[in-house]
């Protein structure tokens, strides 16, 4: 795993959930409650729609 990998799964850790409503609030439980290979699969997704 690359540096900046192990940055941004620290970052996404410390998710301030008083900023985010009920629905982002969800979405971050359900990806937490993911295993490894899922979380990484939908990061890898989200990169490809975000380069389109």
């Amino acid at each position: 795993m690359s540096v900046m990998n192990k940055v941004d799964a620290k970052q996404s850790r410390e998710v301030d959930f008083k900023e985010l409503n009920d629905r982002e609030r969800m979405l971050v439980k359900k990806f937490r409650q993911l295993d490894e290979v899922s979380q990484k699969d939908i990061l890898r997704f989200l990169n490809v729609l975000l380069r389109l």
